[in-house]
C-alpha cells in the first residue's frame, strides 16, 4: 500500500510540474509583450518578465492551497449532519460499518467528506484495502483533516468495545463537530465582512488619484 501510495504521488506530481512550467513560460511572455508594447528597452522588459513568470509560476501553487483550506473547512461543517446520521442508524440497530455506508444516502456526493467516504467504501467493495479501518485510517492520512481524524481514531479505538459504546461516542463527537461548525461558520462571516471592505478601498483609492491627479498635473505644468 505505502508503495502504490508513492507511485500515485509521483502520477499526480507530474501534471502539476508541467502546469507550472507552462504557466511560468506564460508569465515570462505575456510580461516581456506587455513591456515592449508599453515602449520599455529590451533589459527592463526582461526583468519585467521575469517578474510575470515568478508571479505565474506560484499562481497554481495559491491556487491549490486555497483549494485545499476550503475542502479541509467543508470537512468540518458536513462532519456534525453524517454523525447525527450515522449515530441515528446505529440507534435503529445497524452496525457501525453500514451505519457509515447508509447515511451517504442523499448527501450531495460533490462535497469533499461525502465524495471521499464514497470512494472509501467504493475501494472496501473493490478489495483494494484489507478491512475498513485500514480505509479510514489512509483516508485520514491523505485528507489531513481534524475532524476526519477524530471519527478514524473513534472506530479503531471503540469498534471493539460493542457498537453501542461507539454509538454513544459518535453522538458526543457530532456535538463537538456541530461547535466547531458554528464556529468556523463565524470565522467565515468575519473573512466575508473583511473582503467587502476590499472594494470599497480601491474605490477611494480611486476617488483621491481622480482628485488628486489634476491637481499634480497642474503643478507639474506651472
Amino acid at each position: 500500500m505505502p508503495n502504490n501510495k508513492r507511485l500515485s504521488e509521483k502520477k499526480n506530481r507530474g501534471p502539476a510540474d508541467k502546469k507550472s512550467i507552462f504557466m511560468t513560460i506564460t508569465g515570462f511572455a505575456a510580461g516581456f509583450a506587455l513591456s515592449l508594447a508599453a515602449g520599455n528597452s529590451v533589459l527592463f522588459s526582461v526583468c519585467c518578465a521575469i517578474a510575470f513568470a515568478a508571479v505565474f509560476r506560484f499562481l497554481p501553487v495559491f491556487a491549490e492551497k486555497r483549494k485545499k483550506k476550503k475542502e479541509l473547512k467543508l470537512y468540518e461543517i458536513d462532519m456534525a449532519d453524517y454523525l447525527i446520521g450515522v449515530s441515528l442508524l446505529m440507534s435503529s440497530g445497524m452496525t457501525v460499518w453500514e451505519s457509515l455506508r447508509r447515511a451517504l444516502a442523499g448527501a450531495d456526493l460533490g462535497r469533499p467528506l461525502y465524495r471521499d467516504i464514497e470512494m472509501l467504501f467504493e475501494g472496501i467493495d473493490a478489495g483494494k484495502y484489507g478491512d475498513p479501518v485500514e480505509a479510514f485510517e489512509e483516508l485520514a492520512s491523505e485528507c489531513g483533516s481534524p475532524a476526519v481524524s477524530t471519527l478514524t481514531a473513534a472506530i479503531v479505538q471503540n469498534y471493539k468495545k460493542g457498537s453501542g459504546e461507539i454509538a454513544a461516542l459518535l453522538r458526543d463527537l457530532s456535538l463537538t463537530a456541530r461547535n466547531n461548525r458554528k464556529y468556523i461558520c463565524m470565522k467565515l462571516a468575519d473573512e466575508a465582512t473583511t473582503l467587502l471592505l476590499i472594494p470599497s478601498t480601491l474605490i477611494l483609492v480611486a476617488l483621491i488619484v481622480l482628485l488628486v491627479a489634476p491637481a499634480v498635473m497642474t503643478l507639474t505644468e506651472l
